[in-house]
């Protein structure tokens, strides 16, 4: 397998124990939300027609919905699991976690996630807010009876844009992306707004994920001057300042839009195999190309000789990346200097 990164941790400052060193280190315990006790953080117009009693996992239905019914305005609740690390800080940094699931499915992932890797990062210091988006069970022209396992890599993998049903389905697909975005914006809003009661700086917040949290986390870094126009909470302000993020990272993630990659974006890290058939390489291979020709640090760990995905590809690898990302948001989040600078590795040949 050839690795392309360089992911060792540089010194350092002085004032600042070379080890453990919070951020870096797992040096803390953390709590994480129960389950059961999810906090509501803010509400939207559903974007799917069957909300409120189908859970759609692959190709069956289940009636198991773990999403809430909708409130008196007849918009979904959208809730978040809190990672919190035991220090005494009170101007923490702050992760926003996006689970993966093909912008169709996953929502019962977000515990997961939140008592994972949220857990691991907040307990080096970071606390993880592991957020609910929207999601759409329905797949155009089948009556909402079935759906493949992700709409939109039905998109992906049927491209024929002379096709009406695919026309319909590319529309839906691009819809749901659009709104993972605007909600997980909404997201960094509401935590600014609360960022006292959490202990959190909200000029600290970087957003990661995996597979479409990790697309999402790229949508923050390069789309962050469109928030849609849906208020999720009360004196929600609709800012394009106080939606944005310091950082972005992920596994098996892309701008799939990289005409949008401008100077004044955001700075990223990801991790991605070259033989993903979820995400194309292609894609997170465009993204760090056309950022780092606007000046951007985008970072990029390629796995030239694997097809592994997202959480399947972090775990064999997952020290490697650690100390990747953290070094990254040590730096980029400004928690520390004297790090190792960004890396420009070049891409799979």
């Amino acid at each position: 397998m050839l690795i392309l990164a360089s992911i060792t941790v540089g010194c350092v400052p002085p004032h600042v124990p070379p080890a453990p060193a919070p951020y870096i280190d797992a040096v803390y315990s953390a709590t994480v939300t129960p389950k059961a006790q999810p906090v509501t953080w803010g509400a939207a117009p559903p974007i799917d027609a069957s909300y409120g009693g189908t859970l759609y996992r692959g190709t069956s239905i289940e009636t198991q919905d773990p999403r809430p019914a909708l409130d008196p305005a007849g918009n979904e609740p959208l809730r978040l699991w809190v990672a919190t690390p035991a220090d005494t800080a009170t101007h923490r940094p702050a992760i926003v976690w996006l689970h993966g699931g093909g912008f169709a499915v996953g929502i019962d992932s977000m515990y997961g996630l939140a008592n994972g890797t949220g857990k691991a990062y907040a307990q080096r210091g970071y606390v993880g807010f592991s957020v609910e988006y929207r999601t759409d069970t329905t797949l155009v022209g089948t009556g909402g009876s079935s759906r493949p396992p992700s709409l939109c890599q039905w998109v992906q993998d049927n491209e024929d844009p002379s096709d009406p049903v695919w026309q319909q389905r590319y529309a839906q697909c691009s819809r749901n992306i659009l709104a993972a975005q605007y909600d997980a914006q909404a997201a960094v809003r509401w935590i600014k707004v609360h960022a006292a009661a959490y202990g959190v700086d909200p000029a600290k917040i970087a957003v990661g994920g995996f597979s479409a949290g990790a697309v999402t986390a790229a949508n923050l870094a390069y789309r962050s001057d469109d928030v849609g126009a849906v208020r999720y909470f009360p004196n929600d302000d609709l800012s394009i300042a106080g939606s944005k993020v310091q950082a972005g990272f992920g596994a098996s993630g892309c701008e799939y839009l990289p005409e949008s990659i401008g100077p004044g974006d955001l700075p990223v890290s990801f991790i991605h195999s070259k033989g993903d058939r979820a995400v194309p390489y292609s894609c997170v291979a465009q993204t760090v190309t056309a950022a780092r020709a606007a000046g951007l640090v985008a970072e990029l760990t390629s796995y030239c000789d694997s097809s592994l995905h997202a959480e399947n590809l972090y775990a064999p690898n997952q020290a490697a990346t650690d100390a990747q990302w953290t070094s990254f948001l040590a730096r980029e989040l400004k928690i520390y200097s004297g790090l190792r600078p960004p890396s420009q590795d070049p891409v799979c040949p």
